[in-house]
């Protein structure tokens, strides 16, 4: 048992949770939209917060009998409207070659054992008070790339505990082997405690099946850390869940996200009791932050995230950010690039290179993003991949430099690139970023970056906006 749990006065329990904010700052109509998926949704949505889409609802056992499940996409998830403690939810990430659903713990249903399955969710076998139930199927968050290293088969979620609106914790938990994928403590998954200023990753822990926690620092089986994780979308996050306790009336509540790789964060439940496993996570107590908060007025969402960070957060970097007024970056930065359209998103790990004047992207991803056409264009040219001299790549820049910028709106620039494998000539182009949540627009060449390690390297022409802190 953690050494801190013993000073029991930081500790809320179950009790005074119920009896002093469960029930003094959640009302029933508040609880009835926590309780609730559809009505959950229904009101983040008018509310203008992203949360994950409702694909079809079964409200009864006519309409199961009468419904086609071949009609449902290869990828979904289905779960009961009022379940508890994800209790029903099953995830589906596939057909096999005989038409049956695959779970994400590699288990196969039959179209009757799902059919079964719905049957009962309806019964609510595993809603609120055992009583009848509706089965939601919703679309399959892709998992953002970021986590891939961290994760086993399922998404990671993230947990926000708010009271009065104010982010008082954060968390997120890690499916693993034992947990065959889910999200889920009790069966096994891993979590980590999420600092509040920064969102990153601190303490972890892993719950055995019969209930012990012990402290964790790896993933099992390899060298990597769960602590020091930066959590994308962070200061989004925080701003959707503070929003969410305002549009459902909670006044005390947990707010639960899942990161699409396209989509960004993505709500998935209200919690209007939450669990609180999550200070063994944080290893600190509740009860003398939520007692910070009682006598305080929230005047505004962005009130309620600055009491936050500055009470519950680490400070270092946002005293750094305050004083150098710059972000503070890693040497091995995630960075998401958005395509010409605006309508995809792409994150990657971007290296960043004092050595290099220009940003750089791979080939292939810049064709992603809606630059295909203006490559092939390039690549007509039949310019060489390298030069031994420089001078035969600045005779390739003044024959074609004006031509490029003249003809081809997407290009902007070109550059001539000296490196330890020679000379280079390329196109450069202007890319919408988000780095460390602040958006910017780059100027960055295109090349084969394919057998290197990093598909986009960050040139110190764009690093006048940032700190690098090399310990990251």
């Amino acid at each position: 048992m953690l050494n801190w749990w013993k000073k029991r006065v930081k500790v809320l329990g179950l009790n005074e949770r119920n009896l002093l904010y469960i029930r003094q700052y959640n009302s029933r109509s508040a609880k009835q939209i926590a309780d609730n998926k559809i009505i959950t949704k229904k009101v983040l949505a008018k509310a203008g917060i992203p949360c994950t889409k409702i694909i079809h609802i079964i409200s009864s056992k006519a309409q199961l009998r009468i419904f086609e499940l071949n009609e449902l996409p290869k990828s979904f998830v289905l779960k009961p409207a009022n379940g508890v403690a994800g209790r029903g939810i099953l995830v589906i990430t596939k057909k096999n070659s005989d038409g049956d659903f695959v779970k994400a713990d590699g288990g196969v249903l039959t179209h009757q054992r799902l059919f079964l399955h719905i049957q009962t969710i309806l019964e609510g076998k595993f809603s609120l008070k055992n009583k009848p139930d509706i089965a939601i199927f919703e679309d399959r968050v892709k998992l953002y790339k970021g986590f891939k290293d961290y994760t086993y088969m399922g998404a990671p979620d993230i947990r926000i505990l708010l009271f009065k609106r104010v982010p008082v914790m954060a968390m997120i938990r890690w499916p693993t082997i034992d947990s065959l994928g889910k999200a889920n403590l009790s069966e096994g998954a891993a979590a980590s405690g999420i600092d509040i200023a920064t969102g990153i990753t601190t303490h972890s822990i892993k719950e055995s099946k019969n209930g012990r926690i012990t402290n964790i620092e790896y993933v099992a089986g390899t060298k990597i850390r769960y602590s020091g994780v930066k959590i994308p979308y962070w200061d989004a996050i925080l701003k959707y869940a503070v929003k969410s306790a305002g549009a459902s009336g909670l006044g005390f509540c947990a707010v639960d996200f899942l990161i699409d790789d396209n989509k960004g964060p993505l709500i998935v439940e209200l919690n209007a009791r939450p669990g609180l496993r999550i200070q063994l996570v944080n290893e600190d107590g509740l009860k003398g932050r939520l007692r910070q908060l009682r006598f305080i007025k929230v005047k505004s969402d962005r009130h309620a995230i600055r009491l936050g960070k500055d009470l519950f957060g680490g400070e270092v970097d946002e005293e750094i950010e305050a004083i150098a007024g710059k972000k503070v970056i890693s040497l091995i930065q995630p960075v998401t690039i958005f395509s010409k359209s605006g309508k995809r998103q792409i994150t990657v790990k971007a290296k960043v290179d004092t050595g290099a004047s220009y940003s750089s992207i791979d080939t292939d991803l810049a064709k992603k993003l809606g630059f295909r056409k203006t490559i092939k264009a390039f690549e007509s040219y039949k310019v060489p991949p390298s030069f031994e001299t420089k001078e035969e790549a600045l005779k390739w820049a003044k024959r074609l430099h004006k031509t490029l910028i003249r003809e081809y709106d997407d290009i902007i620039g070109t550059h001539v690139i000296n490196s330890s494998s020679g000379h280079s000539y390329r196109i450069a182009v202007l890319l919408k970023c988000s780095i460390n949540d602040k958006l910017l627009t780059i100027e960055a060449n295109i090349r084969d970056r394919s057998q290197l390690d990093y598909l986009m390297i960050i040139g110190k022409n764009e690093l006048e906006h940032f700190l690098i802190d090399p310990s990251k």
